[in-house]
């Protein structure tokens, strides 16, 4: 039996709530008050282990506790409650550069990052040139990191944090930040990490590549361990356990917490019919329309929204921005309240419960936006009926769309067996 790799024990932290204050106004307050601030469990009593060479998702709505769950095993918080033994190298990828210091150069800050994982200038060595070619910065590698644009940033701590022989590799969602390239490079070399038998931690809304990436996920909710096993199935718990939204209709009331920041604001998301009216039911036959709503506060003629449409099971069906067609809108070009709608046609999805992610991005760079299971709809087949089956139900799959067929004879049946024969050419559409 493979040994622990990470073993934790009635596991919690626990936040301060209050206002920044010098310990001077701090000791007025109480003396005159009395009062004392609040606090919030991020984590509570979370006890659980990871074998060596396993691939653990954590999963669980915004807020769950996953990222504080990470950084405590990274050793970046330390725990208020229980304790945790990692035993292992650890490679983090949490934040943007985590760990870089912006005065130092991409080669500096490689050998850096390897000092604190423990390993010699020759290890760090010995894995330079294979860091400097995945991260794709071979040019600006002297360069000091403070000068790097985002992409960058990312690429290269990746490449460090999963290059420098890490005995355990965790990886936060911050993949979401790099193209589509760069994140297939980066699936693909956390799936090398594993099948060399290391250890991975991954948290991530896709719940399509964490089905593909893991074969364990633990599920979090309010900082407590709701479920713990088997990757589909800890998925589909999750999945169902997202709320239902009234109607075919997502809102945020609160101006202050709405999604976004001083730039652009999310205010609402709806499923709508043909007529317009918000629905969370369509049959498949019919058109679907996803309706965003958003407050651009600064314009920006780079704005650019998206949704992610994901089914039932974790599947990633498709994405689509605004940019697809041949001039799709730019919402962000004037200050205002702006209402963009991307249509599915009829006859594609097949029956089903889908979810909708909704991303808002500045110059194909910045996320201002990130928000999984904005809302979903319940699609019902009533196309596709064969005269072979009694129900449409026997198309498997997430679409169902009815394609063309034809049929061309293209010559007379080759002789065989001294019986050749002939027929009428036929076209069938």
């Amino acid at each position: 039996m493979a040994e622990l790799a990470i073993s934790a024990h009635g596991l919690g932290k626990r936040y301060r709530l209050g206002q920044v204050e010098s310990g001077i106004k701090r000791l007025r307050r109480v003396v005159r008050s009395r009062a004392r601030a609040g606090s919030h469990w991020a984590l509570t009593d979370l006890t659980f282990d990871v074998r060596e060479g396993e691939s653990v998702a954590l999963v669980g709505r915004n807020g769950a506790g996953k990222s504080t769950l990470l950084k405590v095993l990274s050793r970046i918080t330390e725990p208020t409650t229980g304790y945790v033994d990692v035993r292992g190298r650890v490679g983090a990828l949490l934040e943007i550069g985590t760990g870089f210091h912006g005065d130092l150069t991409g080669r500096e800050n490689i050998f850096l990052n390897g000092s604190i994982l423990g390993m010699t200038r020759a290890e760090v060595r010995r894995n330079l040139e294979a860091i400097v070619e995945f991260a794709g910065v071979s040019k600006h590698i002297d360069t000091p990191v403070k000068w790097y644009s985002s992409g960058m940033y990312v690429r290269l701590a990746f490449a460090i944090a999963a290059h420098l022989d890490p005995e355990i590799l965790i990886v936060d969602e911050v993949l979401a930040v790099g193209d589509a390239e760069f994140q297939r490079r980066c699936i693909g070399r956390m799936g090398e990490v594993a099948r060399e038998g290391r250890t991975v931690l991954f948290v991530s809304h896709n719940m399509q590549l964490v089905r593909s990436l893991c074969e364990r996920a633990i599920l979090l909710d309010a900082g407590r361990i709701i479920d713990d096993g088997e990757t589909d199935s800890v998925v589909r718990r999750y999945l169902t356990s997202i709320e239902p939204v009234d109607a075919g209709r997502r809102e945020w009331l609160d101006p202050e917490t709405r999604p976004g920041d001083e730039s652009c604001r999310l205010i609402a998301v709806k499923a709508v019919d043909d007529k317009g009216g918000p629905s969370s039911t369509f049959f498949s036959s019919q058109e679907i329309g996803v309706v965003i709503d958003i407050d651009v506060l600064a314009p920006d003629p780079g704005l650019v929204l998206a949704f992610d449409l994901v089914a039932a099971d974790g599947t990633n069906v498709f994405r689509s921005y605004s940019l697809d067609g041949d001039a799709g809108p730019r919402p962000g070009a004037t200050r205002g309240r702006r209402e963009v709608r991307c249509t599915i046609p009829g006859a594609l999805l097949n029956s089903g419960r889908y979810i909708v992610n909704v991303r808002v991005h500045a110059r194909g760079i910045d996320t201002i936006v990130n928000e999984p299971a904005a809302l979903r709809f319940d699609v019902i087949a009533d196309h596709g009926e064969s005269s072979f089956v009694s129900n449409s139900y026997a198309r498997p799959g997430v679409l169902a769309p009815m394609l063309s067929w034809e049929e061309t004879e293209v010559g007379e049946l080759a002789d065989v067996a001294g019986a050749g024969s002939s027929g009428a050419a036929a076209k069938t559409p």
